[in-house]
C-alpha cells in the first residue's frame, strides 16, 4: 500500500509561505579524539586477529571477533598463544639447544632412554617400509639391544633391499624433517600425537610380536614392551594434554629424531673403518651388495643426505625468518 503523501501546514508565523520544520533529529555525539581511536582499533585487531600459519609467514589468516568472543577468555588467551608463530619458533629453537646441551651431560643420556627408544623404532619401520613396498615380507622386528651392538634388528626377505637397506638412516632424518614441518601448525599436535600412538601399537603388534617364535625371543619380549607402552604414552598425551602442551612435545620429538639420526650415522664412523665392533651394520651390508663400495662411503652418503634434507626443512620452516633477515641486510 504507497505511503500517504504528507500535508505540509502553511507556518502561521511566515505568513503561509513557508513550512513547518519536521521532528528535530537527536543531536551528534562528540566525535572521539584521534588518540582514542587509534586506541580502539588496536584493542580490536589484537581480538580479532589469531595466526594459523607457518613461522616461516608471519603475516597469517585472521580468526573473527565473534569466534574468539564465544569461547572462555582462558580459552580465547591459549588459542592466541599456541597459534602465536614467533613463539612457536622459539620454543623449537630452544629445544635444539637444550638438546645439544644436554647431550654432553653425565646422566642425561639415561633420562633419553624412552626417546631414545622411539628414534630406534623409527629407524627400524623405515626398513619394514621400504621392505612392505617393495613387495618383501617382514619376519620380525626389534627395538631393544641384542647385545652384539645393535640397538635394533629387522628381519626381512624378498624386496629391493638395496633400498630398505638404507631407509634405517634416511628413514629416520626423513620423519624427523616432516615432525619439524608438522609442529608449525600447533592444532594439529593433538591429533598427530594420538595417530603416533595408534601407529606404534600397530606396528608392535604386527612386526615384534611374531618374533616371539623366533630366536630373537628375549629381544622380541622386551621390544613388544616398549612398543606398546611408548604407543599408549602418545595416544594419552595426545587426548589428554591441552594443544599447547601437545604441540611441545611434538617440538620435542622432532628435535630429538632429527638430532639423534646425525649423531647415529656419525656412530658408524669408527665401525666402518673396523676401529670398533665387529658385527654387521647397514653400511656393511650396503658395502657387501654394492662392488667397489666401502662402508665409509655409505656413511658419508647418508650424513650428506641427512643434512640436505635438514637444511631444506628449515629453510622453509623455523630457519626462514633468519635467512630472510640476512638477505636483507645484503639488500
Amino acid at each position: 500500500m504507497p505511503a500517504k503523501p504528507s500535508e505540509d501546514k502553511p507556518d502561521k508565523k511566515t505568513g503561509g509561505q513557508g513550512f513547518a520544520f519536521k521532528k528535530p533529529q537527536p543531536k551528534l555525539k562528540v566525535s572521539e579524539t584521534v588518540e582514542e581511536k587509534l586506541a580502539r582499533l588496536e584493542n580490536e585487531v589484537a581480538v580479532s586477529k589469531v595466526t594459523d600459519s607457518p613461522s616461516s609467514a608471519l603475516p597469517s589468516p585472521v580468526v573473527s571477533a565473534k569466534t574468539v568472543a564465544a569461547v572462555s577468555p582462558a580459552s580465547a588467551s591459549q588459542l592466541s598463544f599456541m597459534h602465536n608463530p614467533r613463539w612457536n619458533m622459539s620454543v623449537f629453537w630452544l629445544l635444539v639447544f637444550f638438546s645439544v646441551f644436554l647431550s654432553n651431560v653425565p646422566g642425561i643420556h639415561f633420562l633419553l632412554t624412552p626417546v631414545n627408544q622411539f628414534v630406534t623404532m623409527v629407524h627400524e619401520m623405515g626398513h619394514v617400509l621400504v621392505t612392505i613396498f617393495t613387495g618383501g615380507h617382514v619376519d620380525f622386528m626389534t627395538v631393544v639391544s641384542d647385545g652384539q651392538g645393535h640397538g635394533g634388528l629387522t628381519g626381512t626377505h624378498g624386496g629391493w633391499r638395496l633400498f630398505s637397506v638404507q631407509a634405517g638412516y634416511i628413514g629416520t632424518t626423513l620423519f624427523g624433517c616432516l615432525l619439524i614441518y608438522l609442529g608449525q601448525y600447533p592444532r594439529l599436535s593433538k591429533a598427530l600425537l594420538s595417530g603416533l600412538g595408534v601407529a606404534m601399537i600397530t606396528s608392535s603388534l604386527m612386526f615384534m610380536a611374531p618374533g616371539l617364535l623366533s630366536a630373537h625371543f628375549f629381544e622380541s619380549i622386551g621390544s613388544l614392551l616398549w612398543g606398546l607402552g611408548m604407543g599408549a604414552f602418545c595416544f594419552y598425551l595426545g587426548r589428554k594434554l591441552q594443544a599447547a602442551w601437545a604441540n611441545f612435545v611434538v617440538l620435542f620429538l622432532a628435535v630429538q629424531t632429527a638430532l639423534s639420526s646425525l649423531a647415529l650415522t656419525w656412530s658408524l664412523f669408527p665401525h666402518a673403518l673396523g676401529l670398533a665392533g665387529g658385527g654387521f651394520s647397514d653400511a656393511t651390508l650396503m658395502a657387501e651388495m654394492v662392488p667397489l663400495t666401502l662402508p665409509i662411503f655409505w656413511v658419508f652418503l647418508w650424513i650428506a643426505i641427512s643434512i640436505v634434507m635438514l637444511f631444506l626443512t628449515l629453510k622453509h620452516t623455523y630457519g626462514a625468518a633468519f635467512m630472510k633477515k640476512r638477505i636483507s641486510k645484503k639488500l
